[in-house]
C-alpha cells in the first residue's frame, strides 16, 4: 500500500440495533373459542366411531363370508333318480284273451305314479313353468330378481300378496329334504342346494322330478296320480285347459281343487291360462278355446263354473232325497247297512293278504312293515284271478238264495248261516274265491275262504287215510275191511268203549257196524267211519299227521291232533282253511303232485325285478297210482244213488268228491274235482 493511502482514514458508521416488532394479538371471543373446542371433540368422536364401524363391518363380513363359504363347501348331493319316494302299487289280472287288465291300485300314504318326462303332455310342463317359475329355463337354480322381490315383500310385510322367491328347483330341494323352517339359514341352504342341483342335472331332469313329487291334495302326489284322480287320464293326454287346472292348484291344492271349490278352481285356471298366453306358450285361439272348454272331471263336481252342471250330482241329490223319504225298515239279514265303500272283490282281498304274508316271510320283516312297503313301493302284482269266474261267483254269493231256500231277514248276524267257495286248478293256481254270503261288508274284511278255520270232517279220510294206505300197499280199490268199531280207552280213562260210530243211522241210532267185510270203495262212497278208523290204526296217527303237514301243506293241524279221531274223522283241535283243503285235493287230479295254493303269479318292484313268483315246481306228495285209485273211489261218491255226494252229479262233466256233515250239523262241506278244476 502506498503512503497516500496509508494516511487516509476510514470512517465507520454505527448502526443502531432496533428491536423486532411483535405482532399485535387479536382478542378472540369466548363463543368462538367454545365452538372450536366442540368441533374438535366432534371430529375426534366421529373419526373414532367411523373406525369402529369399519372394524365391525369387517368382522361381520368376515364372519358372514366364512358362514356362506361353509354352506358353499357342503354342496348338496341328491340323486333325483334314486331319491326315496312312495309310489302307488298296481294289481293286474288277465282276461280270457290273455290281455292285462288293471284291477286295483294300492296307496297308503302317497298315491304316486311315476311318469317319465317324454310321457308328460307339453301342456302340463308349460303350464307349471309359466305359473310357478317363468324364468326356469334362464336361471341357474335361483332367480335373483324373484329373491330380491320376495325379500322386499317380506321386509314390507307384503307376504299376503302371494309373491314367492322360490324357483322350481328350490321347491324341489325343499320337497326332497323336508327342510322348510322359516329362517334365513334354511333359505341360504336352499339356495346353495339349488345351485348345486342345477350343476348336476338338466332342466328336464329337474322338472321331471318336480312334477313327480309335488302334492296335489289328499294322498295324491305327482302328475301321474293327479291326472288319473282329477280327469281319469294319463299325464300324456292332458289338454291345455286341464293342465291349467292342475298347475293352478299347486299353490294350495286343499283350496283350489275342483272337488273342494269349483269357483276358485276356475279362477286359478284362468290365471294359469293368462300366464301361458302372455308368455307365448299358447296363441289367442288356443287361449280362448281353453277358457270355454267344458272340462270333464273324474268325480262329481258341484257348480256350473265350467259351463255345465254335472249330472252325477243331480242323481246323487235325487237318491239322497229318496233315502230321506224312504221309511227305515231297520236291519235286514245279509245286508249290513254299514257306512262303507267296496272297491275290491273277495279275490283281491285274499290275494293282497297272501302277497303281504309272503313278502314279509321273504324279507324277514313284520306283516305291518311288509304291508307298508307294498302299498308305497310302486310294485306290480299279477294275480291269478279268472275275471269271468270271479264275477259269476261274486254275483251268486251276493244273493243268499243261491245257498238258502229261505231265511229270516231279521235274524241277527251271529245266527246267520255263512258260506265260502274256492276254485283252483291242478297247478295250485286259485282262480276264484267267495269269502262270504250276502253283501260284501267292505275292503279287506274277514274272508272265510282263506281265513276261517273249520272242522273238515270226513274230507280228511281220502287225504289222510285211504290214499296213504294205498301208497303203503295196505289196501287196493276193492280190499275188504271189516265194518266194525273197535275198543278204545274211554274219555274218563277208566275203561274202554266202542269207537267210532258211523254217521249212517239205523232206526235213528248210529251204527258201530256188524263186522261185515266191506270193499274200500264202498266205505268211501258211504263215508263209513269204522273202516277209516281201522286204516288209521294200521297206519298210526303219526304217519297220517306227517302226510297232512309235511306233504299236503296244512298249516293249522297241530301235534295235539296226532290221534285216531282227528286223523281218521277230521275232528281236529282247530280245523283247516278251505283253500288249503282244496289244494290238498289237487293231488287226485294231477298224478299226486302237491302245489302250494297261489293267488298271484309274480310281484315286480318299481324297477321291474321279480321279488315274488309262483312256484310251479310241485312235490310228489302221493304216488300217481295211489292218487288215481283214490280218485276212482271218490267217483262212486257222486255216481251211486247211495253216495253221499250224488247231488253233485253233472250230465256232461265227470265229478269226483267227498262230502262232510258234522255231527252237530254246523259244518256242511263238499270238495269236488273235475278234469279241469
Amino acid at each position: 500500500m502506498d503512503a497516500k493511502n496509508k494516511k487516509k482514514k476510514i470512517r465507520y458508521i454505527k448502526i443502531r440495533e432496533e428491536q423486532a416488532k411483535t405482532p399485535r394479538k387479536k382478542k378472540k371471543s369466548r363463543t368462538m373459542k367454545n365452538l372450536g373446542h366442540a368441533l374438535t371433540i366432534v371430529g375426534t368422536t366421529f373419526s373414532s366411531m367411523l373406525l369402529i364401524i369399519v372394524i365391525m363391518l369387517c368382522i361381520v363380513v368376515t364372519v358372514l363370508t366364512v358362514y356362506v363359504l361353509d354352506f358353499a363347501d357342503t354342496s348338496y348331493d341328491a340323486n333325483l333318480r334314486d331319491v326315496e319316494m312312495k309310489y302307488t302299487s298296481f294289481i293286474y289280472a288277465y282276461d280270457k284273451d290273455g290281455n292285462e287288465v288293471e284291477i286295483k291300485r294300492l296307496a297308503q300314504e302317497e298315491n304316486r305314479i311315476w311318469v317319465n318326462y317324454e310321457n308328460m303332455s307339453p301342456n302340463i310342463i308349460n303350464a307349471v313353468v309359466s305359473t310357478e317359475d317363468k324364468r326356469f329355463y334362464e336361471h341357474d337354480g335361483v332367480d335373483l330378481r324373484r329373491t330380491v322381490y320376495a325379500l322386499g315383500a317380506d321386509v314390507l310385510n307384503l307376504s299376503a300378496a302371494g309373491q314367492g322367491g322360490s324357483t322350481i328347483t328350490q321347491q324341489l330341494v325343499k320337497n326332497i329334504t323336508g327342510d322348510d323352517e322359516t329362517t334365513w339359514e334354511r333359505k341360504l341352504r336352499e339356495i346353495f342346494r339349488a345351485l348345486s342341483l342345477e350343476e348336476k342335472y338338466t332342466k328336464i331332469d329337474i322338472i321331471e322330478s318336480y312334477l313327480n313329487r309335488i302334492w296335489f291334495g289328499n294322498t295324491i302326489y305327482g302328475i301321474g296320480a293327479a291326472s288319473a284322480y282329477y280327469f281319469d287320464k294319463e299325464a300324456s293326454e292332458l289338454t291345455v285347459a286341464e293342465a291349467a287346472i292342475i298347475s293352478g292348484m299347486i299353490r294350495n291344492p286343499g283350496k283350489y281343487s275342483p272337488y273342494v271349490d269349483l269357483e276358485l278352481c276356475k279362477e286359478r285356471q284362468e290365471y294359469a291360462l293368462e300366464n301361458l298366453y302372455e308368455q307365448g306358450y299358447i296363441n289367442t285361439q288356443e287361449y280362448e278355446a281353453a277358457l270355454k272348454e267344458k272340462v270333464q272331471f273324474a268325480r262329481p263336481v258341484y257348480g256350473d263354473d265350467f259351463g255345465y252342471v254335472d249330472a252325477r250330482t243331480l242323481i246323487q241329490e235325487l237318491e239322497d232325497k229318496e233315502d230321506e223319504e224312504k221309511p227305515d225298515d231297520g236291519y235286514e239279514a245279509y245286508k249290513w247297512n254299514g257306512d262303507y265303500t267296496v272297491t275290491q272283490n273277495w279275490y283281491v282281498d285274499a290275494a293282497i293278504e297272501q302277497v303281504i304274508n309272503d313278502y314279509a316271510g321273504e324279507k324277514g320283516i313284520t306283516y305291518t312293515s311288509a304291508r307298508k312297503e307294498l302299498y308305497n313301493g310302486g310294485y306290480k302284482i299279477y294275480i291269478n284271478m279268472d275275471i269271468e269266474k270271479q264275477n259269476i261267483l261274486e254275483e251268486k254269493y251276493a244273493d243268499p238264495y243261491t245257498v238258502l231256500s229261505s231265511y229270516n231277514i231279521s235274524a241277527p248276524p251271529e245266527d246267520l248261516l255263512q258260506s265260502a267257495f274256492v276254485i283252483m286248478d291242478y297247478s295250485g293256481t286259485v282262480l276264484a274265491v267267495a269269502g262270504g254270503l250276502g253283501e260284501k261288508p267292505g275292503n279287506s274284511v274277514f274272508n272265510r275262504a282263506t281265513q276261517a278255520v273249520r272242522a273238515p270232517g270226513s274230507t280228511m279220510k281220502p287225504i289222510a287215510t285211504y290214499s296213504t294206505a294205498i301208497q303203503r300197499n295196505l289196501i287196493t280199490y276193492s280190499t275188504l275191511v271189516p265194518n266194525k268199531a273197535f275198543e278204545v280207552i274211554n274219555d274218563e280213562g277208566t275203561g274202554t268203549k266202542l269207537w267210532p260210530r258211523n254217521y249212517v243211522t239205523l232206526n235213528g241210532v248210529g251204527s258201530y257196524g256188524d263186522g261185515t267185510p266191506t270193499p274200500v270203495w264202498q266205505a268211501v262212497r258211504e263215508s263209513l267211519n269204522s273202516i277209516a278208523a281201522r286204516l288209521c290204526r294200521e297206519l298210526t296217527p303219526q304217519v297220517c299227521y306227517n302226510q297232512l303237514t309235511q306233504n299236503l301243506g296244512f298249516t293249522t293241524i297241530t301235534e295235539m291232533d296226532i290221534a285216531y279221531s282227528p286223523m281218521a274223522l277230521g275232528a281236529l283241535t282247530q280245523g283247516v282253511k278251505l283253500y288249503e283243503l282244496a289244494a290238498a285235493y289237487q293231488v287226485f287230479g294231477n298224478g299226486g303232485i302237491y302245489y302250494e295254493p297261489k293267488m298271484y303269479s309274480k310281484v315286480l318292484d318299481s324297477r321291474g325285478n321279480a321279488v315274488l313268483e309262483q312256484d310251479f315246481f310241485g312235490t310228489q306228495a302221493l304216488d300217481a297210482d295211489a292218487a288215481w285209485i283214490t280218485n276212482r273211489m271218490m267217483r262212486t261218491v257222486i255216481t251211486s244213488p247211495t253216495g253221499t255226494g250224488h247231488y253233485a252229479q253233472l250230465d256232461n262233466v265227470e265229478v269226483i268228491g267227498k262230502t262232510v256233515t258234522s255231527n252237530d250239523e254246523k259244518n256242511l262241506l263238499f270238495v269236488g274235482c273235475t278234469p279241469e278244476y
